[in-house]
Order: C-alpha cells, then structure tokens, then sequence
C-alpha cells in the first residue's frame, strides 16, 4: 500500500467511527432492498427503462432507488412487490378477516374514547 492509500484509509476509518450503529444498520437495509430490487428486474429482465415504465416513473428515479441509499415508502414498497412478483416487506401479508375486524373495532373504540374525552373538556 503506497502513502496516498494510507491517507485514504485513515480518513475512510475515521468517517466510519463517526456512523452511529443505527445508521449503519439502515444503510446495509436500504442497500439489501436496493439489491433485492436489482435482482428482481433482473429474474423478469428487466432494464432500468423498462421498470420505470411498468412502475410510472422515470428511470433515474429507478437509479435513486437501486444506489440504496433510497427512503421507500410502504406503498412504493409494495407496488414493486406487485410489479416484480417478489416480497420485500416482511410480515406485510394480508391481515386475515378476524384480525381485520378486531383492529376496526379497536380504532373505532379508540376514535369513540377520544371524542368523548373531547366533548367532557369542552363542557
């Protein structure tokens, strides 16, 4: 390793030390997402331009989403679950019908606890 190399991998040793674990964390995430994505295009051969197509985007945003350095949201998420035929959100399966019912009920309870709560500060 020359002395160039060395400065560089002091100064890359110092920026690392300065990522918190979180962040670090996150960042592998995004880039695993970003890697899944690529290689779900990939299974369906599909280009970048094409993706974008399918998904009504533009191509550099397919770029800004495959540098892995990306902040998806759930419903980007799953669209490209859908366009892909691929899985990406772990445990986001359909909720079965009781499960679905029992957290209606419970927001509705919720929703109900806090008009009432409203209405006694209001009287």
């Amino acid at each position: 390793m020359n002395n160039t190399d060395e400065i560089y991998m002091e100064k890359l040793e110092k920026i690392q030390k300065r990522i918190s674990p979180e962040h670090h964390a996150n960042t592998l995430k995004r880039m695993g997402l970003a890697a899944r994505i690529y290689e779900g295009m990939h299974t369906k051969g599909l280009t970048n331009q094409e993706f974008a197509f399918l998904m009504g985007k533009k191509p550099a945003e397919i770029s800004r989403w495959l540098s892995g350095t990306h902040n998806f949201t759930t419903e980007t998420l799953w669209e490209i679950e859908r366009v892909l035929g691929i899985q990406l959100v772990a445990g986001a399966a359909s909720p079965t019908p009781d499960a679905l019912r029992a957290f209606i009920i419970e927001e509705i309870q919720k929703a109900f606890e806090r008009f009432n709560w409203q209405m006694s500060v209001n009287q």
